[in-house]
């Protein structure tokens, strides 16, 4: 998880909104976005809770890709409530609420909205959810801002939970980093989904691709794409001032990077690294190095303040493990894993 300033500024653009701005307005209206507004006071104010997904996904052409951030003048459209009369909507309860999930784009073949299902995790996330609570609607966004999800849209409670994360060492490593000890405090996480393999790539021919010791990498410069954890980095002595580590926005800017010699070794999950080597055309020019790997669990993020946590929980960890029983994780993973571009609806 890397915090970096983009997230900064999202969140004090976020905490900027006082709560109580928001004027009095109704469902099945449309309302005009005022200094200091946030989704959830507008829903609130409209429909007597927060409904402020609902909101969005109506303007999602006007508000974006985040429901965070909504520009001053916009005009909204305030939905109605299905099956609600105006005059009852202050007095609705969502009992069976919509559980909202957060991910994004770019990592193939886990998340992506161009693949089927809109890839290996977001598939198994989603059915992991019907098989525990069937009842229980589910929606899964994407925002393609992963610092995002942990700095502002989770602790907000704009959504339930994002994925897919790895849980830190929190009990057994000596020295937490900063953005360690941030998720240890603020997040809980549920059983892995899946497990990768995160290794190193380096051009072929450099060298590196022999060495067998994580400290022959020290001195190098390392690309991690922006966002993406490095809690196994930090376990194994390769972060600052042992290498140079370098963050842009996605994996396939790491590779250009690594082609450019503007990097030594991009540190990617094994997968990932060999989509965007064929994308790229790399296969032959980037090698894997065979030795140094760390496998690392892919599980699903909640923040200790909602009230939703302890339940969706139990609802994750009991659905995996029903898939797992039934055989429909190994069926799943296996389509998954193939990465097929939609060509149609996806499920």
């Amino acid at each position: 998880m890397k915090f970096g300033l983009a997230a900064t500024l999202l969140l004090a653009c976020v905490m900027l909104a006082s709560p109580d701005r928001a004027e009095a307005q109704q469902a099945c209206e449309t309302y005009r976005v005022k200094q200091g507004d946030t989704l959830q006071e507008i829903a609130k104010a409209a429909y007597g809770f927060d409904n402020h997904l609902t909101i969005w996904r109506e303007n999602r052409r006007e508000i974006g890709r985040n429901p965070n951030i909504v520009r001053v003048g916009a005009v909204l459209k305030l939905p109605c409530v299905p099956g609600q009369k105006i005059d009852q909507v202050a007095q609705f309860e969502p009992s069976g609420a919509t559980i909202s999930f957060v991910t994004a784009n770019g990592y193939l073949p886990y998340t992506d909205e161009s693949l089927v299902n809109r890839g290996l995790m977001t598939h198994l996330v989603a059915t992991a959810m019907r098989r525990s609570s069937p009842e229980t609607p589910v929606e899964v966004v994407f925002v393609n801002d992963w610092t995002a999800h942990l700095e502002a849209l989770l602790p907000r409670q704009a959504f339930d939970a994002s994925f897919p994360w790895t849980r830190p060492g929190c009990e057994t490593q000596g020295t937490l980093t900063t953005m360690e000890l941030y998720a240890c405090q603020n997040f809980v996480y549920s059983d892995p989904f899946y497990e990768i393999v995160d290794g190193f790539f380096s051009r072929t021919g450099s060298g590196l691709e022999t060495i067998i010791s994580f400290e022959g990498l020290e001195g190098a410069t390392i690309c991690r794409p922006e966002g993406y954890s490095t809690g196994h980095l930090e376990e194994n002595g390769l972060m600052p001032p042992a290498v140079e580590l370098v963050q842009p926005a996605s994996p396939h800017a790491c590779f250009e990077m690594l082609m450019e010699n503007d990097v030594d070794l991009v540190a990617l999950d094994t997968r990932t690294g060999e989509r965007v080597m064929q994308d790229l055309n790399l296969t032959f020019q980037v090698s894997e190095n065979p030795h140094l790997f760390s496998i690392q669990p892919m599980q699903v993020a909640l923040h200790r303040d909602n009230p939703k946590t302890d339940q969706l929980i139990k609802h994750l960890n009991a659905g995996i493990a029903q898939m797992l029983e039934s055989g429909e994780w190994a069926a799943i993973v296996s389509e998954g894993l193939r990465g097929r571009i939609a060509t149609g609806l996806v499920n």
